[in-house]
């Protein structure tokens, strides 16, 4: 993450003004929030790709609802995001289904929903109040509100992950099924939490997002699942479950942010974007493969000496 930022900074002047970096921050809010909640479900063992629809979805419930009051709007949306999300937990954990399988199904009925919710409409659904959003726009040194959201998140969920008996659980279903069963853990709590946890917090970004910009589209949202999955993948976040951390999302997030925005800035292609974040992920995950080989192997060779 450092080495990228500072390879673009040296090439570009305004990388590193206040006004970079407070555009910089805000750039990763909304995959920053919904890479959150996607990390705790690899972290499990678990996938949630529904988290797209479910942003649209809460988008277009927070342009509803704003008429009840800015927080009013945003408290509905998440509440609404994070009962499905539970809904979902709980079926997958029911059914004992493979969560891609089913989320796959709830990404296209969710938008399916919203397509109904917002009258069929594919448009951006704007608002007229939009004045009353300016709160989400102003300036603290580098940061927004959003952006600053963003960051207390990182840090409730990470303590929430590392420090709670709840956050252990997370980690001791993804590491080990059979064992956490064993070991008394349940799988029932930590299943529906995680996915109304990553339903809950798409249901934030979503409606941060629609709210902050003023409109909404069901059809929105679509490409923020690769956006965070990566992250999750480049922050070292196992797909077999049991291994990562909150922090290591952030980093992950932050390379594909500084990455991204620096090509843009230096004039480059748009195809070049997808093309560099394809290959960093790439390279991050031979590298990771590369040195788990050599790990491995300084082990073996050294319960062979002991043994001998």
């Amino acid at each position: 993450m450092i080495a990228v930022y500072v390879i673009f900074a040296v090439q570009i002047p305004s990388y590193y003004s206040s006004a970079g970096v407070s555009a910089l921050m805000d750039s990763a809010v909304l995959a920053g929030i919904i890479a959150i909640g996607v990390g705790l479900t690899m972290i499990a063992g678990e996938m949630d790709l529904s988290v797209g629809s479910m942003a649209a979805f809460a988008g277009i419930l927070s342009i509803k609802f704003f008429a009840l009051g800015m927080v009013p709007a945003f408290l509905l949306a998440i509440v609404i995001c994070a009962v499905l999300g539970a809904v979902q937990g709980w079926c997958i954990y029911r059914l004992n289904i493979n969560s891609m399988v089913f989320t796959i199904g709830t990404l296209i009925a969710i938008r399916g929903l919203t397509l109904i919710l917002s009258g069929e409409k594919t448009a951006l659904i704007p608002f007229s109040d939009i004045a009353k959003t300016d709160i989400l726009t102003n300036k603290l040194l580098i940061f927004t509100v959003p952006s600053l959201l963003l960051l207390l998140l990182v840090v409730a969920f990470d303590l929430f992950a590392r420090r709670t008996l709840w956050g252990r659980e997370i980690f001791a279903i993804g590491g080990g099924r059979n064992e956490a069963r064993a070991a008394g853990v349940s799988l029932r709590r930590p299943t529906i939490m995680i996915f109304s946890m990553s339903a809950g917090l798409a249901g934030l970004a979503g409606a941060l997002i629609s709210i902050k910009t003023g409109s909404a589209s069901p059809l929105g949202f679509d490409a923020v699942l690769l956006e965070a999955v990566t992250a999750c993948l480049i922050g070292g976040i196992s797909l077999s479950g049991g291994r990562g951390s909150i922090w290591g999302v952030v980093i992950g997030l932050f390379t594909i942010r500084f990455l991204v925005s620096g090509i843009a800035a230096l004039g480059a292609p748009f195809w070049m974007q997808s093309l560099a974040t394809g290959a960093l992920l790439i390279f991050v995950i031979i590298a990771e493969a590369i040195i788990r080989y050599v790990l491995r192997r300084r082990r073996f060779a050294l319960a062979s000496q002991l043994s001998a």
